[in-house]
């Protein structure tokens, strides 16, 4: 009697189709994760510069304030990247660099 294993090759194939769903996610969550930052810093020292009032207290406080939102998205990324890399095997001794 042959064997069927057309609902095999069907359920190995969903599972890759979602594999690389949930990579391109992941990965274009990274990029946001590690640009936001960046993108916060840019934009508040564009004002203050723009910003004829401004003091060293005000540029100060600004900066604290980046710096804690720029901390809570590392701390977010730290655990994305942990997540994937608990989800992801070790590759074979020969695959590693």
């Amino acid at each position: 009697m042959p064997v069927d294993v057309g609902a095999l090759n069907a359920a190995v194939q969903a599972a890759a189709d979602e594999a690389t769903r949930t990579e391109g996610t992941e990965a274009s969550a990274g990029v946001i994760i590690a640009s936001i930052g960046a993108q916060i810093t840019k934009a508040v020292t564009d004002a203050l510069t723009a910003d004829a009032a401004a003091n060293q207290a005000s540029i100060d406080a600004a900066t604290s304030a980046i710096q804690t939102v720029v901390a809570r998205y590392a701390a977010a990324d730290d655990k994305l990247g942990a997540a994937i890399a608990a989800n992801n095997p070790t590759p074979p001794p020969a695959a590693r660099k």
